[in-house]
């Protein structure tokens, strides 16, 4: 980006804020599926007076109230009756009028509402695109630009020193990462070539000093990625797949950590054909449990997919859960252990123990169906376990990985620009390093450039 276009950009923002007059828009904030509850927003100016079609009821004089009224459609037929709640702007998210209404959560009643807000004038009033509220909150000046990109981390990142960068961006500010200290280093450097470039005949100048400052500033880069780098290849999830021989009880032990129905269980053999994974919170400890297509001799094309997929999946586990209902034979243990590449990282769960014989072993798990969920959890001590394998870092996390990623790119320039003689050419490559920083960050507008630049004039100029 050339340095007019970078002119251009900052003063459509700033006319952007100045000008802008949105639509109404809504959306739903929760999935669509049958849950206790599924949520909509609405924001923009029309909020008010769309709550009172729907509700038959003023907010104005309420905000940040909870209400519980009937929500009505276009042929005045009660859609459901729910809990709503209006904020009145600034004092809001998105800095404008905005409202949340909590339907039961039915898709169908979610279907009958959308179908009431799409007979609303669509000109005024329209579903919002992805990431709308999020920039409308922007445009208002309730976030910055990395702010908003905090937000997503948290939502999107499964990393919890990640996760708690971003919380340390969102409720602090853009300070707490070093790319704002880098920032500060790069307008200076820039700055300090501004000033340099109409003196370079005179005998004051002094080209040596400028590239130690950019070799000092790419030198910081590398560091600030070695020691995130470091941070964050530091799991914080732990994988534990669920294997053994078919129907042997894996999809019905796989249900009950995760406390859903997640994967099908019968008593025909080879019903689970796949890998399935889910995620498990446990006690701000985050587990992906892994069910597996079971073992036979002959199995089928699809069965045999399944299999060999969990196989290669075996290389990113941490412990293994290996069950089965009789006494395991030392020949298929190693069988088991040897396939899957198991060193000492599994433990043995005997399951359907209750139809067994009680026949005591120190080594295994004893599972059965009476056992439930939270006694299931404590038993296979997945606790334990992750406490075993995931070694929390001391280390605190000042960039995420999409950040490291552009420090990476930024670093591409570093060999190329200290090999150069040439301010010209020096200036040019700065800016644009500059120009990166802004679009992806916000963080350099200019009124930065400038304030800097003319700092360093006399008093009275």
């Amino acid at each position: 980006m050339s340095p007019l276009n970078a002119l251009l950009l900052c003063a459509k923002v700033y006319n952007d804020r100045a000008l802008y007059k949105p639509d109404t828009i809504y959306s739903s904030f929760t999935p669509v599926v049958k849950s206790a509850v599924i949520g909509y927003r609405i924001s923009g100016p029309l909020t008010l007076k769309i709550l009172s079609l729907l509700t038959r009821f003023k907010f104005k004089n309420y905000p940040g109230k909870v209400f519980y009224k009937s929500l009505y459609d276009y042929s005045d037929k009660i859609i459901d009756r729910c809990n709503i709640v209006y904020f009145k702007g600034p004092k809001s998210f998105t800095g404008e009028d905005v409202a949340e209404i909590y339907i039961h959560g039915s898709p169908a009643i979610a279907s009958h509402l959308e179908k009431s807000f799409s007979k609303i004038n669509p000109i005024d009033f329209r579903q919002a695109k992805n990431g709308e509220f999020l920039y409308r909150a922007m445009i208002n000046n309730k976030v910055s630009l990395k702010q908003s990109q905090a937000i997503n981390n948290i939502i999107m990142s499964e990393n919890l020193q990640e996760i708690d960068y971003s919380k340390k961006v969102l409720f602090n500010g853009d300070e707490e990462s070093e790319l704002y200290d880098l920032k500060e280093s790069a307008i200076n450097i820039y700055s300090k070539i501004i000033t340099s470039i109409d003196f370079i005949e005179d005998e004051s100048f002094d080209l040596d000093s400028i590239i130690k400052d950019i070799r000092l500033f790419f030198q910081k880069i590398q560091k600030i990625i070695k020691k995130n780098r470091t941070v964050i290849e530091q799991n914080n999830i732990l994988n534990v797949m669920i294997i053994g021989d078919v129907n042997v009880g894996k999809s019905t032990i796989f249900n009950k950590i995760i406390g859903q129905e997640r994967a099908i269980v019968t008593n025909i053999k080879g019903t689970t054909r796949d890998v399935v994974a889910e995620n498990l919170l446990l006690e701000n400890k985050i587990y992906r449990i892994y069910d597996t297509a079971g073992y036979r001799k002959k199995q089928g094309r699809i069965e045999l997919l399944g299999y060999k997929k969990a196989l290669l999946l075996s290389k990113e586990i941490n412990h293994f859960l290996i069950v089965f209902n009789d006494a395991l034979s030392k020949n298929d243990l190693n069988r088991i252990k040897k396939e899957f590449n198991i060193k000492n990282n599994f433990s043995l769960v005997l399951n359907k123990s209750d139809t067994h014989k009680k026949t005591k072993n120190n080594q295994y798990i004893y599972l059965n169906k009476s056992i439930n969920r939270q006694k299931t959890i404590k038993l296979l001590k997945l606790q334990n376990i992750h406490h075993k394998y995931i070694k929390k870092s001391k280390e605190i996390l000042t960039v995420n990985k999409n950040e490291i990623n552009f420090l990476e790119k930024l670093l591409e320039n570093g060999e190329f620009i200290l090999n150069q003689q040439d301010l010209l050419i020096i200036q040019e490559i700065f800016r644009n390093i500059i120009d990166e920083f802004s679009e992806n960050f916000g963080y350099i507008n200019n009124e930065d450039m400038l304030d800097n630049v003319f700092s360093s004039f006399c008093i009275g100029k």
